[in-house]
């Protein structure tokens, strides 16, 4: 616990000017581990829905959901572990875990519809 909130500090102070307020501190560790925590959890609930398989042979979904998995892993750990700025991390958030999680959501409902309509 206390190399992760050492973490989240060298993250909010690269995010941070020289002479931030303490405000604008907190501000910014709150937005930090609200992009961590939903990123996390859109990572878990996309795995889930890969596990329960409703878009399993889909091979264009399944791509696009590893490759992204992939670089937003990548991506998250340089964020934690090199102190980048909590921008790099909502970016990470928006083309890794948004936008696959997106057309997995396409997929499912296209699916049910073919399904349905049969």
């Amino acid at each position: 616990k206390q190399w992760y909130q050492r973490r989240v500090r060298a993250t909010v102070n690269a995010s941070l000017p020289i002479g931030a307020t303490t405000d604008a501190r907190k501000s910014t560790e709150t937005e930090v581990l609200v992009a961590l925590s939903l990123s996390i959890t859109c990572n878990i609930l996309e795995m889930l829905s890969l596990f329960i398989g409703l878009s399993i042979f889909s091979y264009a979904t399944g791509m696009i959901s590893t490759c992204c998995h992939v670089v937003g892993s990548i991506v998250l750990a340089f964020v934690l572990l090199e102190s980048l700025s909590v921008t790099s991390l909502w970016y990470s958030f928006a083309f890794t875990c948004i936008f696959p999680g997106l057309v997995e959501l396409l997929t499912v409902i296209v699916i049910s519809r073919v399904q349905g309509g049969r």
